[in-house]
């Protein structure tokens, strides 16, 4: 009789206790646009026209006052029930070269054949904004995440663009019961999958939609979850 009613406080204690775990996704895609950088640039710095070739994202907003844009997502958790994702970033656009500092070390990860380009590039930054303003939850499986993207655009000889483009999305889900009766590896496991899938159909929606608004001749798809 001892061992069920301590079975039972047990079960009653995870009933009403939250669990925060984070989930984490990572993206990386490459396409050469049959556009030149000024073009491409143009493009890829219309932010509310990329987010919202993304299936999941409902809403994207900018926030003038703040220089800032929130987005809206409604994406689904283990057990298929929909959330609600709330992410803030500031864009940023600057100018840099292939022999510049920042150029070489990007180049030295990303680029496979350095001979195709002439040095001039275009880099177009997301940044997670941290002091956000005041959100209202809507229901209790809102949350608020960290999403930051790097866009650089690459002029080559024959005058197309080549963009790789790196996103990591960060989430901390709050688990109830029973969510947070499971191993906290199964769980971690199965949340970081869904969230690879659904930044894998994302970033396949945004090469389509590019693609469609302009010609392509090579694209690149590859996610992870679960790094940092």
């Amino acid at each position: 009789m001892r061992f069920i009613k301590l079975i039972t406080l047990l079960i009653i204690r995870d009933y009403n206790f939250l669990w925060i775990m984070e989930v984490v996704g990572k993206s990386k895609a490459h396409i050469v646009l049959d556009s030149c950088l000024h073009e491409s640039g143009v493009y890829f710095a219309n932010h509310e026209k990329l987010l919202k070739s993304n299936p999941y994202c409902s809403n994207v907003k900018y926030l003038i006052d703040l220089d800032i844009f929130q987005w809206i997502f409604q994406v689904a958790d283990p057990r298929s029930n929909p959330i609600t994702a709330v992410f803030f970033v500031r864009q940023h656009e600057e100018s840099f070269s292939l022999d510049d500092s920042y150029g070489q070390t990007f180049a030295a990860a990303r680029v496979k054949n350095r001979d195709h380009y002439n040095g001039k590039a275009k880099r177009i930054r997301w940044e997670a904004v941290h002091d956000y303003p005041a959100f209202e939850k809507t229901s209790p499986h809102t949350f608020i995440g960290k999403a930051s993207s790097e866009i650089c655009l690459l002029h080559q000889h024959d005058n197309k663009t080549s963009v790789y483009f790196d996103t990591d999305i960060c989430l901390d889900f709050e688990l109830s019961f029973p969510l947070n009766l499971m191993p906290e590896g199964i769980l971690k496991f199965m949340t970081e999958t869904i969230m690879s899938q659904i930044m894998q159909q994302a970033t396949e929606s945004m090469l389509c939609k590019v693609q469609a608004d302009i010609c392509c001749t090579a694209t690149e798809l590859v996610v992870e979850g679960g790094q940092k």
